[in-house]
């Protein structure tokens, strides 16, 4: 079994009979990518592991507004 690089990408290594890797023929058949950027607009905030917060956001709305009352008092 010998292995060479993907032709397409130069990345991804196959076996030396296949054409083409995994991830270029997904590309080539218009399937979606798990590494696509619209897979990272819907993020969960790691406090509470249940509200979606904004790609640029540390924490969701709720757990702030919960933060902050802490350290108001």
């Amino acid at each position: 079994m010998k292995y060479k690089r993907c032709p397409r990408c130069g990345l991804n290594y196959i076996l030396t009979d296949e054409q083409l890797c995994k991830v270029c023929m997904d590309e080539i058949e218009g399937k979606k990518s798990i590494f696509d950027e619209e897979s990272f607009t819907d993020l969960i905030c790691p406090y509470c592991e249940k509200n979606v917060m904004d790609i640029d956001d540390i924490m969701c709305a709720e757990c702030r507004a919960k933060r902050s009352k802490k350290l108001d008092k």
